[in-house]
C-alpha cells in the first residue's frame, strides 16, 4: 500500500515537473531573444528601405529547428507509449509553430522614412504618413501607434520600433509633443498634458534616449 502511494506521488511530481518545463523553456528563450535584439539587432537596409534584419531570419530558423525537434520527441513518445512525453512535446511543437506563423506574418513588412513622411508596408498594404498629419500617438508593445488625420478610417497605424529604427519619426513625435501638438485635457494626462514626459520615458524604455537627450535635460532642469 505504501509503495503504491509513493509511486503515485512520484508520478504526480514527474507530471508537474514536465508541465513546468513548457512555460519555463518559453520564458528562457524569450529572454534570450530579447537580450540579443536589444544588444546587437540592426535592420537590413536596401536603398534606404528598412527590412527585418538577418537576426530576425535566424530567430525564425531557430524556432523551426526547435519545432521539428519537439515533433520528433512527441512522435517518439507515442511509439514508446509515453503519453505524458508525447503531450508535453506535442504542446511545445504547437506553441512554437504558432510563434513561427506570427513571426512570418510580422516580418513581411518594410519601412522607409525621410524628413517629411514615412512609408510603411505590411504584406499587401502600404501606408504613407506625413508627420504634419499625425494628430495622436499611443504606446504599444514594441510599437508606436499613430493616428493620421487625413486617413482616420485606418485607425492607428503601428510602426514596429524593435525590428525597425524609425529615428526620424520618433524624434518628430518628441518635437511635436514639446511643441504642444498632443495637448490633452483628459484627466489621465493632468500632470503631463503635453505628454512630454510620457514620450521621453517611452523612448528611453526602448533604448532611444539618445534621440532626446536635450529633452531629458530640459525635463530634469524643471
Amino acid at each position: 500500500m505504501i509503495c503504491l502511494i509513493l509511486k503515485e506521488v512520484d508520478w504526480m511530481n514527474n507530471s508537474m515537473l514536465r508541465l513546468l518545463i513548457i512555460p519555463l523553456l518559453v520564458i528562457i528563450i524569450y529572454l534570450i531573444v530579447n537580450y540579443i535584439r536589444n544588444k546587437i539587432y540592426k535592420p537590413k537596409y536596401e536603398d534606404k528601405v528598412q527590412k527585418p534584419g538577418k537576426l530576425e531570419g535566424c530567430i525564425v530558423k531557430i524556432f523551426i529547428f526547435l519545432t521539428i525537434f519537439f515533433i520528433i520527441f512527441a512522435v517518439l513518445g507515442l511509439f514508446l507509449k509515453e503519453l505524458e512525453m508525447a503531450i508535453v512535446f506535442g504542446c511545445l511543437a504547437l506553441l512554437f509553430l504558432f510563434i513561427i506563423i506570427i513571426l512570418k506574418r510580422a516580418h513581411d513588412t518594410s519601412y522607409q522614412e525621410n524628413s517629411e513622411y514615412f512609408v510603411l508596408k505590411i504584406r499587401n498594404r502600404e501606408y504613407q504618413v506625413f508627420y504634419d498629419n499625425i494628430v495622436d500617438w499611443q504606446p504599444s508593445y514594441n510599437e508606436i501607434a499613430l493616428l493620421d488625420k487625413t486617413n482616420p478610417d485606418e485607425g492607428y497605424i503601428k510602426v514596429n520600433i524593435k525590428i525597425f529604427k524609425p529615428e526620424i519619426l520618433l524624434r518628430k513625435i518628441a518635437d511635436m509633443a514639446f511643441d504642444g501638438k498632443f495637448y490633452s485635457q483628459d484627466q489621465e494626462y493632468s500632470e503631463d498634458p503635453n505628454r512630454e514626459v510620457e514620450i521621453v520615458n517611452y523612448l528611453a524604455n526602448y533604448n532611444y534616449s539618445y534621440l532626446v537627450e536635450d529633452y531629458i535635460q530640459k525635463i530634469e532642469d524643471k
